[in-house]
């Protein structure tokens, strides 16, 4: 069973399905909410890029994309907030 959710939504003005982690469900609508863009609006932007890049996966996108907003958001590690224990240490 795949933990992967299904979702159907408006991109550049047509219905489209999109299966994501429900993680990046989630991580996707917090950035709609903080750049004052609907999940569908944010989709359309990135398929655009898609399209730019030649690259047939909008959620393979999604995913990338969701990454590097919450990185660059992120500290650098010389700035890390608290440590983290490796597993291998």
């Amino acid at each position: 069973m795949s933990s992967k959710k299904l979702r159907n939504l408006m991109v550049a003005g047509k219905r489209t399905s999109m299966r994501l982690e429900p993680a990046f469900w989630d991580a996707l609508e917090e950035i709609a909410q903080r750049e004052d863009l609907t999940v569908s609006r944010l989709c359309t932007r990135l398929a655009e890029r898609v399209e730019a890049l030649d690259v047939d996966s909008l959620s393979s996108a999604v995913r990338v994309y969701v990454m590097e907003y919450f990185r660059s958001a992120t500290p650098s590690q010389e700035v890390a907030l608290c440590e983290m224990p490796i597993a291998a240490e």
